[in-house]
């Protein structure tokens, strides 16, 4: 059954999208920073969102937007080096705002995020434009948990791969801990059958050296297997 026959809830809907949107490398610059482009974020967002039939709707709080002038003194230099401060004299416009998800396919399905907006420029329309997209690009970032990285996205990700890997091996050496204590009881009531455990053992990983396991599936299928095998049925 493709995606597109399936039956998927508005939580499912989203939660595909965050599989496939997990890196985006910044591709702006600007005031001595680099950032992700909102057209960069919903161009890659937008398609899944076309897939899944999901909706976005943003939504101003009534009676919260406020529009204050806002002062401060910036550092400028004159043709010869020296520094002198300028008054500056802009708009501050902030207000609560929600970010509501529907889904198309069942618009009885919705799921709402509190969120809020500022932006500062020299006129209020030209903050609260900023502010709105300031907004929208922050809130896909960070619903989505997306990575923003100034490297490739592939090397991001084989770093994200050795930091799973890693994990991964740790909780083997967990079920290995375990699996040691199980046959080493088990040995010391069945001396005889130190073989049989090796030969058994040998089937999963080479020589019959299990703490060379470093998957944890693996392990815990062995340590599975052996309970059934050996410890249920002396039991």
């Amino acid at each position: 059954m493709s995606e597109k026959q399936e039956t998927l809830n508005i939580y499912q809907k989203l939660a595909k999208i965050r599989e496939q949107v997990e890196v985006i490398r910044k591709n702006k610059s600007g005031f001595g920073y680099t950032y992700v482009s909102e057209d960069e974020i919903l161009a890659k967002i937008q398609v899944f969102m076309k897939k899944y039939h999901l909706s976005l709707i943003p939504n101003i709080t009534g009676g919260t937007t406020k529009v204050d002038p806002y002062s401060y003194k910036k550092t400028r230099t004159t043709k010869g080096g020296d520094f002198y401060e300028e008054n500056a004299n802009e708009v501050l416009v902030s207000a609560d705002m929600t970010w509501t998800w529907l889904n198309d396919d069942a618009p009885d399905e919705k799921v709402v995020i509190g969120w809020a907006l500022v932006g500062q420029q020299g006129d209020a329309s030209q903050a609260f434009g900023a502010g709105l997209t300031y907004a929208a690009r922050y809130f896909l970032l960070k619903y989505f948990n997306v990575a923003t990285t100034n490297d490739d996205p592939d090397a991001y990700r084989s770093k994200q791969k050795a930091a799973e890997a890693e994990e991964d091996k740790m909780v083997a050496e967990q079920v290995i801990a375990e699996f040691d204590k199980l046959v080493k009881a088990y040995l010391k009531e069945n001396e005889g059958k130190a073989e049989e455990v090796k030969k058994f053992v040998s089937k999963y990983v080479k020589n019959g050296n299990y703490f060379a396991i470093t998957e944890s599936a693996l392990a815990g299928k062995l340590l599975t297997s052996f309970k059934e095998k050996f410890v249920s049925k002396d039991a």
